[in-house]
């Protein structure tokens, strides 16, 4: 069963109030020096996967391989993991008890979010990567 338009609206609004964070985060993955093709993993992965958990684990992934001298990922996972948290906590609270709807939701929120970030790392990324 589709969403109700204003759950719909919510989810939209409830992404323009996450835009900073989310144009931060982006600028923050470019200061670090993550690899545009991370990024476009993570954007494909994001786009992609019919599981919320896929994401978190892929972040999870990233830094836990990440050696001592090479930690870019560590430097913005927590931040990262945090965000999901709040965008979990809205799909929640939206999706009224609906595991289904609250899935669909998730997914919804993260897709948005994810290409906020993106966007916003390639803006900053030097372009000569």
């Amino acid at each position: 069963m589709p969403l109700p338009p204003e759950t719909l609206r919510a989810t939209d609004i409830f992404l323009e109030e996450i835009y900073p964070h989310s144009e931060t985060l982006g600028k923050q993955l470019a200061k670090v020096g993550i690899r545009k093709a991370q990024i476009r993993k993570f954007e494909n992965l994001v786009s992609s996967t019919p599981r919320f958990s896929e994401i978190l684990n892929f972040i999870k992934n990233q830094a836990g391989k990440e050696k001592e001298r090479d930690q870019k990922w560590r430097l913005v996972a927590e931040e990262m993991l945090a965000q999901l948290a709040q965008i979990e906590e809205q799909a929640q609270a939206l999706g009224r008890g609906d595991s289904a709807d609250s899935l669909a939701l998730k997914l919804r929120l993260v897709r948005g979010w994810a290409r906020q970030i993106v966007a916003h790392y390639l803006y900053s990324v030097p372009e000569d990567e």
